[in-house]
């Protein structure tokens, strides 16, 4: 008993020691890092990589978060009540005009469009001896041998018939009309989604059941709010695409931030401003010639309004952010890093315009992020190089 605790004991008393140790090398290390002392086998400030401003010619772009709609979206619904006999699609398809989608169980609809048919014939039989009736009376009405009473009952019989032709022939159109409904095709060009019913199913006995939804993508539509001051000089006519006015462009950047490399036209300006936020509704039509984007996506759209000479531009991935904004360190006088918030303007890829804070000579810290801070030295390493060791 006594040999295992004394064991423990020494156990115990080794990971102690190593935790300790690993402790005290940490702080060492951090001290070293706060003073820009030498680490890893390195003499002097920590090498880290930087990176520098990039100057060009860029548009001047307004950015705006928009939404995508379907420019047609239509739901596929059941207009008569039966059994669902045949799907004629494969979910996600494209599908064309008039391209039968559903099938329903057509029987009893034959049925009722043949009866109605019999009961036209039997009215048109009946309306032409009515009639016969009517136009022998007439001319017997001269001579004297019929009273003009018989002649009015043989016209309201006639009048009768003709009433009774005109009721069955529409209801002769309406069980052609039912019968046409048991055949669901599409009304418009576009992609399917998943069907909502499967066959053997009633459908259209409780409202007119939605069987699935086919959505034009291709162009597609892009809305987004812009600020009532943006409203100035011209720009609401060529939104609204007024005669002799070149219409507005636009490009799109989706949520993986890679440019589509198609523009599309704005081409709507609500009729309000929405007096909650100060801002209206734009809207613009995008070709999605590949069909990239699908309703409903978040994108960011810009919309070129000028050409900014000289612009800055930075690698997004070195920009920081903290509660103060942005940011980027500069390598400054000695290598010393200092903050530099900065104001930012669009993306060009994977490139950022900077509106403010940098004009464009200064030497930017591209990595080691969670280890650089303002006042630190470092030894500046060209990004993608490798420091040299003494």
């Amino acid at each position: 008993m006594l040999k295992k605790i004394v064991i423990w004991v020494i156990v115990l008393a080794v990971v102690v020691g190593g935790g300790m140790g690993y402790w005290s090398f940490r702080q060492k290390v951090m001290a070293m890092m706060r003073q820009g002392g030498p680490m890893g086998g390195m003499d002097g400030p920590m090498p880290l990589p930087v990176a520098q401003c990039i100057r060009q010619d860029v548009d001047e772009l307004l950015e705006f978060t928009g939404t995508t709609e379907a420019v047609e979206a239509v739901e596929i619904r059941a207009r008569v009540e039966g059994f669902l006999k045949g799907i004629h699609f494969a979910d996600g398809a494209m599908v064309e005009k008039d391209q039968l989608l559903f099938t329903i169980e057509p029987e009893a609809f034959i049925a009722r469009r043949d009866e109605a048919a019999a009961m036209v014939a039997s009215g048109k039989s009946e309306l032409e001896r009515t009639q016969f009736d009517y136009e022998r009376l007439q001319k017997a009405i001269a001579s004297g041998s019929v009273s003009q009473q018989d002649l009015t009952r043989a016209q309201s019989a006639y009048n009768k018939a003709a009433a009774s032709l005109s009721a069955y022939e529409a209801m002769l159109t309406r069980a052609t009309l039912d019968l046409s409904y048991t055949e669901i095709r599409s009304p418009i060009r576009g992609r399917i989604g998943r069907r909502l019913v499967d066959v053997g199913n009633l459908v259209g006995a409780e409202g007119k059941t939605v069987l699935a939804a086919v959505m034009r993508t291709s162009p597609l539509y892009v809305s987004f709010y812009a600020g009532e001051h943006l409203l100035q000089g011209d720009l609401p006519a060529r939104l609204r695409g007024e005669q002799g006015l070149e219409p507005l462009r636009f490009s799109v950047v989706p949520a993986n931030g890679k440019p589509l490399g198609e523009t599309g036209t704005l081409n709507f300006i609500d009729n309000a401003v929405d007096p909650k936020t100060g801002t209206v509704l734009i809207r613009g039509e995008l070709p999605n010639t590949d069909e990239t984007l699908l309703p409903g996506m978040f994108v960011r759209v810009q919309v070129p309004v000028g050409l900014r000479q000289n612009a800055v531009l930075i690698p997004e991935k070195i920009i920081q952010t903290d509660l103060g904004g942005k940011y980027v360190l500069v390598v400054g006088e000695d290598n010393i890093l200092q903050r530099r918030d900065i104001k930012l303007g669009a993306s060009r890829g994977t490139l950022r315009v900077v509106a403010e804070g940098l004009d464009g000579s200064e030497t930017i810290l591209a990595g080691g992020f969670t280890m650089a801070r303002p006042g630190m030295p470092i030894t500046p390493v060209p990004e993608g190089a490798h420091p040299q060791r003494p």
